[in-house]
């Protein structure tokens, strides 16, 4: 979060999936695996000395972009105290900047994409021989002979429900996370990805792990393991966190018969798209339990629209936020401000257009380039150099590495928490969040939010004038 502090109260700490995807699998073959979630066992006295008395003979590390400096950080100090372990590491950064990530000279062996198949294939393979000889593994990176060497890449899996669910008994319980205020209303909440690859092609969006192949888990497959989170691990409320929950519209109605006909009577939410929905679409995951959407709608601006390549037009979001809310659904909206060619006119349009469809949440995320996307490769072709430290953070409106050059930096960066309070600080909005809200555990979140955007910096050095929109 930077220097953003009021951002600790909205902080999303949910369980990593990832790392409980790759441990089931290894599991499932025989090895012993540990799980440390330095999300929650914060202190590196503790995570240290677990790892000393564990001895594991490899630690594998996943990491963003955002996060690549803790990860380095985390390593080097492992490394004062077991100098021969294997370190590996995968995720987002790794994939999209392989090279770059190895180059650090922190990690010994970097996985490239789906983890799955890859990392077992490595562990089995070092059980037996060591870290020599990994050439035939494909999806890696590894230095050889002094120099760095990739292995072709892997082919995505295609059969998600060969995937054991998730090892969630080895990490901490339900209870101690504490998912973003916007997205529950009742915890535990827990969460699933029941399908991969996004098909659209986002120039703000990298695709390194996932892909555009989209695929899915069977309806079965995934009721399956709703049941277990609930059951077994006291999952109180699930959000599902595909990319596009309803990319495939039948599938989607399935799942949601399923939850009536088993009579899994939770709330649930899901992230997806304004092309993937349609009026009765909503209105059956309304019946099903569903009481949130998360929608991408990034700007309220055809020319930014357009160069963002959603997928969506103004039309659809204004249609998609209409039903939603016609549906009793809440409706949340994520936008992007900042990027390539945003102008004044183009952000005034983004917050009016929030304001005016009375979104139940709204997000101002500033754009980062992030590696691997369009953007970000256009941006270095213009001559940009970024360096991926401080501010490459979405959630740090502290610091940023791009202003674009069609705004004024100080008005951009004051845009951002202006936008933020503006939207939320209404007298209007707070009374209708207060009778809105359903659970303790909703009071308690919606006071975190509240406080984390009372408390943001005042730097309203402007006030765009709405009342042109």
């Amino acid at each position: 979060m930077g220097g953003s502090k009021s951002i600790k109260y909205v902080l999303n700490i949910i369980p990593p999936l990832g790392l409980a995807y790759l441990a089931a699998v290894l599991e499932k073959n025989g090895f012993e695996v540990k799980i440390i979630d330095c999300t929650i066992e914060i202190s590196f006295k503790e995570i240290s000395k677990t790892i000393v008395y564990e001895k594991p003979h490899i630690i594998g590390i996943t990491s963003t972009t955002a996060s690549f400096e803790s990860a380095k950080f985390v390593v080097k100090r492992i490394k004062e105290f077991l100098p021969r372990i294997i370190i590996v590491i995968g995720g987002a950064h790794v994939s999209a900047m392989p090279y770059e990530t190895m180059e650090s000279n922190y990690f010994d062996i970097g996985v490239l994409g789906e983890g799955e198949e890859t990392f077992l294939e490595l562990v089995q393979h070092i059980a037996r021989d060591g870290i020599s000889d990994l050439g035939a593994i494909k999806g890696l990176i590894f230095k050889e002979n002094g120099k760095f060497a990739i292995t072709p890449k892997r082919e995505f899996i295609k059969n998600l429900d060969g995937i054991p669910y998730p090892a969630r008994h080895l990490l901490p319980p339900l209870s101690r996370y504490k998912p973003t205020p916007a997205s529950y209303r009742r915890l535990p909440l827990g969460i699933m990805i029941t399908s991969r690859g996004c098909p659209h092609q986002c120039t703000f969006c990298d695709r390194a792990v996932f892909g555009n192949i989209y695929r899915q888990r069977s309806t079965d497959n995934v009721l399956n393991e709703t049941e277990e989170l609930i059951h077994k691990y006291g999952a109180k409320e699930i959000r599902f966190f595909d990319d596009c929950f309803t990319l495939d519209k039948d599938r989607a109605y399935k799942i949601c018969e399923g939850f009536k006909e088993r009579r899994l009577k939770v709330p649930w939410t899901c992230l997806t798209t304004v092309s993937s929905i349609t009026k009765d679409l909503l209105k059956e995951m309304k019946s099903a339990g569903c009481w949130q959407v998360l929608f991408g709608l990034e700007s309220a601006d055809k020319g930014m629209l357009t160069l963002l390549r959603k997928g969506n037009t103004l039309e659809q979001n204004i249609n998609a936020v209409t039903w939603a809310k016609q549906a009793g659904l809440s409706v949340r909206a994520d936008f992007i401000v900042g990027t390539p060619g945003e102008t004044e006119e183009s952000l005034k349009k983004t917050l009016g257009f929030a304001m005016r469809m009375k979104l139940d949440y709204a997000h101002f995320n500033k754009f980062v380039p992030y590696p691997g996307t369009e953007l970000y490769r256009s941006l270095i072709g213009e001559g940009y150099n970024f360096a991926f430290g401080k501010g490459c953070s979405i959630t740090d409106n502290t610091a940023f590495l791009y202003t674009p050059l069609t705004l004024n930096k100080s008005y951009y960066m004051n845009f951002i928490n202006y936008a933020h309070k503006k939207f939320y600080l209404r007298p209007e909005y707070i009374l209708k969040r207060l009778f809105s809200i359903r659970s303790w555990n909703e009071l308690q979140g919606q006071i975190r939010g509240f406080l984390s955007i009372a408390l943001l910096k005042k730097k309203e050095l402007y006030k765009p004038n709405l009342s042109e929109l």
